[in-house]
């Protein structure tokens, strides 16, 4: 099973020094293994899957949704994933959030169109509910599986708080944050037939 990851610093970040983070995987986890990513792909694993996957930060797109040539995206496409995880929204500004969501609802239909996946699309990891509604909207539209983290707002439990210095770093998912997304995202894969327990 080919998965692309398309995500921001929740998902993959690497080393930044000068904030306190020296990892090169999701933010705020303590290490590789202990990321959404990873621990998605050990519960893929451990339930008969073979998880080959492609990981990738694109908060630019983000951040600027406009401004991204179609051409940013044309590797991932090549990659021709069976599942694409769109775990994104965080760096989008409250003025970009109607064109962001725009741009994430092509995105969606595009590689659906162009490479026939399934996409797995994720809510906000930090509580805003005009994204959320946004995001799920377009993912509704575009035939996506929507996986909403809700029921992780509200808890800091769920956040890297008092492990890093840097209020940035720390608010990021801990490693309790990190495998509830995961187990979000595992149980929605199963729930939309796109997994079973083997």
């Amino acid at each position: 099973m080919k998965i692309l990851f398309l995500g921001n610093s929740i998902t993959l970040h690497s080393p930044a020094p000068d904030i306190g983070w020296t990892g090169n995987w999701g933010m705020a986890a303590s290490s590789e293994e202990n990321d959404y990513v990873h621990k998605l792909c050990s519960m893929l694993t451990a339930a008969g899957y073979n998880p080959i996957i492609h990981i990738r930060n694109v908060a630019e797109f983000e951040r600027d949704p406009a401004g991204i040539s179609p051409a940013y995206f044309d590797n991932d496409l090549a990659f021709m994933p069976d599942v694409v995880i769109f775990r994104m929204c965080e760096n989008t500004p409250a003025e970009q959030q109607e064109a962001f969501a725009a741009a994430y609802e092509e995105l969606i239909c595009r590689f659906r169109a162009d490479t026939g996946c399934a996409v797995i699309a994720v809510g906000p990891f930090w509580e805003n509910n005009t994204m959320e509604n946004l995001m799920r909207d377009a993912a509704d539209r575009c035939g996506a599986v929507w996986l909403s983290l809700s029921s992780l707002h509200g808890d800091i439990t769920y956040q890297a708080v008092g492990q890093f210095e840097h209020s940035g770093v720390a608010s990021h998912p801990s490693d309790k944050g990190m495998q509830a997304i995961a187990d979000i995202i595992f149980e929605g894969m199963k729930s939309a037939g796109l997994i079973s327990e083997k």
